[in-house]
């Protein structure tokens, strides 16, 4: 009996450094296919050779077995094409640089994430996986993505002064959101031309859980005392909403009518800059644990 051939699109943007990119999704598929007595027959754009390329583009996502999209900088002609393979309801997997903030059409989705800098055996391994469940049960991953009923959202309101904490803090939250865990806001995501008092109400108005970075500064701010806690108490009394306030540096706290009756993550006596690098790990861990705890419950 001849092995019959499974066709895999791969959309890409046009650029060389995807190239290593491809070659991962080649060999991995054509170990999946190998393993599942398929013939992998893998092509991208580039290798369409028709006259009319928008007819060959159609022509080739509407006869694949399998779209692997690569929405790595959210370029328009790969979200084009991904949205068209899902009106299609074709079999799909995504991927994602690290790097990429993923938008929010697409966070109902599992996405694979990749880093080009770092070796690509993990990645390419994972992806086989992924290849090799979608050629056994494509209807697993044809399905139209739909929003989640769970809001897992994650506010951070925190002083620009206190910049070096919130990165340390974001690299440990990361995982979770790679994992589709949550997605978490805070206002470097906005972008030149946002409405941006609207984006705040709105990211306010989801949070689930909100971590405050305090400091002297924070409690200084007249745009977090002003137009950031308020609704995030307000959502704490109505809603349930979960405060996490971290002591970045001696402030007054404990002695603050607003927030002295929340627990903080650690001692306010002992707010981070007092204490070592390890220990400021810690602390950075303990939050990431109590957020996944939190949005692990009903």
């Amino acid at each position: 009996m001849a092995t019959k051939d499974f066709k895999i699109f791969v959309v890409q943007p046009f650029d060389q450094k995807f190239d290593i990119v491809f070659e991962s999704i080649t060999e991995a598929a054509q170990n999946a296919c190998n393993l599942q007595d398929k013939k992998p027959k893998i092509f991208r754009v580039d290798s369409l050779y028709d006259i009319s390329l928008i007819e060959s583009l159609y022509q080739a996502l509407e006869s694949s077995d399998l779209i692997v999209s690569d929405i790595t900088e959210t370029n328009p002609n790969v979200m084009y094409e991904l949205g068209y393979a899902h009106a299609l309801k074709k079999p799909v997997i995504i991927l994602s640089e690290v790097a990429t903030q993923v938008p929010f059409d697409t966070k109902a989705t599992n996405i694979l994430f990749y880093d080009r800098q770092k070796k690509r055996t993990e990645f390419t391994h994972r992806l086989q996986e992924l290849m090799e469940d979608a050629i056994k049960s494509p209807e697993k991953f044809s399905a139209t993505p739909k929003s989640s009923n769970k809001n897992n959202n994650v506010f951070i309101s925190y002083s620009h002064k206190d910049t070096n904490y919130l990165d340390r803090l974001l690299v440990h939250l990361r995982p979770l959101e790679k994992q589709g865990l949550i997605d978490f806001w805070v206002d470097t995501k906005l972008k030149a031309g946002d409405k941006w008092k609207k984006q705040i109400e709105l990211a306010l108005s989801r949070a689930r859980v909100a971590i405050l970075l305090i400091s002297a500064d924070f409690l200084a701010s007249d745009f977090i005392v002003d137009n950031e806690l308020p609704p995030i108490l307000e959502g704490a009394e109505a809603k349930g909403t979960r405060i996490i306030p971290v002591i970045i540096k001696p402030c007054r706290f404990t002695r603050d009518p607003n927030l002295k009756h929340f627990q903080a993550i650690n001692d306010p006596k002992q707010p981070l800059i007092k204490l070592t690098l390890g220990g400021q790990e810690e602390v950075f861990d303990k939050i990431s644990e109590e957020v996944e705890k939190y949005i692990a419950k009903k």
